[in-house]
């Protein structure tokens, strides 16, 4: 296996698009039911409101590594992709384009709109689905389904007609959360909480009929023509008079009563709070206790109606300023406070969430929880990784509340109904046609016993972001447990989020992404999948950092140099050259490997994929390709026997596996240059290769062979401290567990050694100024120096070190000041950009080696 005309490195831009079509042609991802175990992946659908971003690269890489993984070790691997039609987030995209064009959603009409949608759908599932394909999603691309297919609508339809029929659903006004940028309901999830410097309104109500008159503190003074009672404690002296009396609300003049209710909290503001029960949920469940009025003052525009009077019309940020003026004017303000409180926000249109009462759909969710609750808490019915998420699971049941489920949109699955006119429809939320989804895959909704559902459901893992617990992830269980009594995982991953350099999750939303097509197109998909993999430490948060890919980008690089290494060495049928000490390092390395194949083999099971990648990267690194090749190129000349050259391909070719699932595209390409008859071939692609065996570890040969790994490191450190590149000697005591030739073999070629010495006795004594002593595993050695140094000259050597070391730390702050200024990064050649991260890596690495020798 010789080859000369092999790149410098490999042409990811070339090959990688070649190597994904190889696979789609072979059907290397197709799956159909057969006689083995199923390992079944369903992809959390990415949303089509546009590109993929950061934080999908490593959902979907983390998902293929684990199906590759699966694939190689014999399993029938399913991985179904998806994409959601996202009603809100989805939609709102769309009324933002139409903005730009001078039009609106009435504008254009229902039908316009759908179609208008629909041509967005077929631009970003097309955009998405090469974007997959792009970082080597290895999915069976004939199972793919969109979550408004006409099949998955069926399904949808049939559940929602069996719960309102079971009685499961009902329609009720209730105070929800309402975005007036998209105009439609949403759920707790969907707010996100900010901390924000709000005033508290200190406003006077006069007593009807009385020269008193009460102090009400509220956030919200634009809401007053919705007041429908003052509300007091009963226990509170100050007001105990007041009850059952009359009070008139400021502007408006209307007349209402005074009530005691033991919600309210003496202590907050003024302990009296002004009742507005068609705009916030605590109002509202006093004023059923005390049979109030509900007047709804606010429209699904965010704007006051005929009720808020000469205010009609105003938003609500213009009519909070108009009647703070005319409470000051009529000397109905009295204060003004600040201070902070949080404030919900839409995830997805960022607008401050109003609580308004309007008509939903709601599940009872006691009554869908209840065949689930026992089965869910019952022998780890779903092993959860991490095992915290346990917890929040069981507090989100504490807290039940009913789930709205209709949503006031154009763009989903309509609720069946008649409507008059468009403004009328109503959609489901995208979550409730989301928790069937691992059984719509497989059509268990309309066929509930059909061959796919048998053999694949449950699906082994769900690998998905804590930020959609309680969005999807509880509901899909409490679903499949509550159609076919089954649970739709056997295991849960929930890694963590890419945070951008604010520790914000980066998201479509918030637009803090960084640019995927470039830095694929810089790094290539192998780079970008094992830099992202990097830096997920299984389950905690990431903060992004670019630089990461140029390191991965570095360890494919050294890969295919070792490929070409390899490919270097020639076959001698009569090599008899240094067989003992081949023999003595092949047994070493195949121990190595064996050892981490039984390390990361117990890590995959703990979904540790950051560990696995790390442990594969440290042993190519230092011990194949630091210590394995050097010996093998230095003791061999180039040349070796059918055994060694046989166990070398070996070898390799079983890195070449470990590493497939982290970076498809650069293995499988090496691959495809290695003879079948070397390696015992049988398959045209290393992706339908067989995972390695574990096997015994002889663990004696490897702390013997850690012995001579820490003697070389002395060794090297000796040489940098006596700046001496000279083949030098080193003296051992005949007893020493070193003293057998195929170790003083290796020694001698890592080592650089002239020869090895053995003594009779080696004691302290033996060691002098002149000579260099260090201890190994409590055995005494000693380099006969070639300079003879005095103490001082030690001292200077140390200054020099010193030196160098201060001289580093300078250029290090020099490139990183480089690095940091984004006048340079947007400006810089990319080229030009490269080298200068490749001189702070090599910089902090010379650094780190000069404290190692520092006394």
């Amino acid at each position: 296996m010789i080859y000369t005309n092999l790149e410098k490195e490999y042409n990811y831009k070339k090959n990688d698009t070649r190597i994904y079509k190889k696979w789609e042609t072979n059907k290397d991802f197709s799956s159909f039911p057969d006689n083995r175990l199923s390992y079944v992946v369903i992809m959390p659908p990415p949303n089509i409101t546009g590109e993929l971003h950061i934080g999908h690269i490593l959902n979907n890489t983390i998902q293929d590594v684990l199906v590759r993984k699966a694939r190689l070790e014999g399993f029938n691997t399913c991985w179904i992709p998806g994409l959601d039609h996202a009603s809100i987030a989805t939609e709102l995209k769309l009324i933002n384009e139409l903005k730009k064009k001078g039009f609106s959603k009435p504008n254009i009409g229902f039908k316009k709109f759908l179609n208008l949608a629909n041509k967005w759908k077929l631009k970003y599932s097309k955009i998405i689905i090469e974007q997959l394909k792009q970082i080597g999603c290895s999915c069976d691309w004939q199972r793919l389904k969109f979550s408004m297919d006409y099949e998955v609508s069926k399904s949808v339809n049939k559940i929602f007609s069996k719960l309102a029929k079971d009685g499961f659903l009902y329609r009720n006004s209730e105070i929800v959360n309402w975005d007036s940028k998209t105009h439609t309901a949403i759920s707790n999830e969907e707010i996100i909480y900010k901390t924000c410097r709000v005033q508290l309104y200190y406003i006077k109500y006069q007593i009807k009929d009385d020269k008193e008159s009460l102090i009400a503190a509220t956030k919200r003074p634009e809401t007053i023509f919705a007041d429908s009672a003052l509300c007091v404690n009963p226990k509170d002296k100050r007001y105990v008079k007041f009850i059952n009396k009359k009070a008139i609300v400021p502007i408006s003049l209307k007349v209402i009563p005074i009530i005691a209710d033991n919600y309210i909290d003496p202590n907050f503001g003024t302990g009296c709070v002004k009742i507005t029960p068609a705009h916030d949920f605590n109002d509202k469940l006093i004023a059923e206790r005390h049979k109030l009025e509900f007047i709804k003052l606010i429209d699904k525009n965010g704007t006051l109606n005929e009720y808020g009077l000469n205010f009609s019309g105003e938003t609500i940020k213009v009519a909070r300023q108009n009647v703070i003026y005319c409470l000051n004017k009529y000397n109905n303000l009295l204060k003004v406070e600040e201070y902070n409180s949080q404030i919900g926000f839409s995830e997805r249109s960022n607008t401050e969430i109003e609580q308004l009462l309007s008509t939903q759909w709601f599940v009872k969710m006691n009554l869908f929880a209840k065949k689930a609750l026992k089965k869910i808490h019952k022998n780890d019915c779903i092993k959860l990784y991490p095992q915290s998420i346990k917890k929040q699971i069981k507090d989100w049941f504490v807290n039940l509340k009913d789930w709205n489920i209709s949503r006031q949109l154009w763009w989903g699955h309509r609720i069946p109904k008649f409507y008059k006119k468009d403004s009328d429809i109503e959609v489901l939320d995208t979550w409730f046609s989301a928790c069937i989804w691992p059984l719509v895959v497989f059509n268990g909704i309309e066929k509930r016993n059909n061959q796919e559902l048998q053999y694949y459901y449950p699906t082994t893992v769900l690998v998905t972001g804590k930020d959609i617990l309680f969005f999807w992830v509880i509901r899909m269980i409490l679903a499949g447990f509550f159609f076919i009594q089954t649970k739709p995982f056997k295991n849960i991953y929930f890694h963590g989020l890419v945070k951008d350099k604010n520790l914000l999750k980066m998201s479509k939303s918030l637009g803090n992404y960084p640019n995927i097509k470039q830095i694929i197109k810089e790094y290539g998909a192998d780079s970008v999948r094992s830099g992202i993999l990097i830096m997920a430490h299984f389950d905690n948060d990431i903060v992004f950092d670019k630089q990461v890919f140029l390191k991965a980008h570095n360890i494919n690089k050294k890969l295919w140099n070792a490929f070409k290494f390899i490919s270097k060495f020639k076959f001698k049928t009569r090599n008899q050259l240094n067989v003992e000490l081949n023999n003595y390092i092949l047994l070493w390395i195949e121990n190595k490997f064996n050892i981490l194949i039984k390390i990361i083999n117990k890590l995959f099971e703990r979904f540790q994929l950051s560990k696995v990648l790390l442990l594969i990267n440290n042993f190519f690194k230092k011990h194949f390709c630091s210590i394995f090749l050097e010996i093998i190129k230095k003791a061999n000349f180039y040349f070796l026997n059918y055994l060694v050259i046989t166990k070398l391909y070996n070898l390799f070719r079983n890195i070449l596996i470990i590493y497939h699932p982290f970076i498809p595209f650069i293995t499988e390409y090496i691959w495809t240059f290695f003879p079948k008859h070397s390696t015992n071939l049988k398959k045209s692609s290393i992706i339908n290769e067989d995972w390695p065996d574990t096997k015994k570890v002889n663990i004696e040969m490897l702390k013997e062979f850690k012995l001579i790994s820490n003697i070389i490191l002395q060794i090297r450190k000796f040489r940098l401290f006596y700046t001496c590149s000279k083949p030098i000697t080193i003296y051992i005591a005949k007893t020493n567990s070193i003293n057998k030739q195929t170790i003083k073999d290796i020694l001698i070629l890592l080592g650089n050694l002239k020869t090895i010495i053995v003594l009779d006795h080696i004691t302290g004594d033996t060691n002098n100024t002149k000579n260099y002593r260090f201890v190994s595993d409590k055995e005494i050695y000693i380099i006969k120096n070639p300079i003879h140094h005095t103490s001082t000259t030690k001292i200077n050597s140390f200054d020099n070190i010193k030196s160098k070391i201060s001289y580093y730390q300078i250029f290090l702050n020099k490139i990183t000041s480089k690095l940091t200024n984004e006048n340079f990064l947007n400006n810089v050649p990319y080229k030009i950009l490269k080298l200068e991260k490749q001189k702070r890596i090599d910089c902090i690495n010379k650094i780190k080696l000069l404290n190692k020798i520092l006394p």
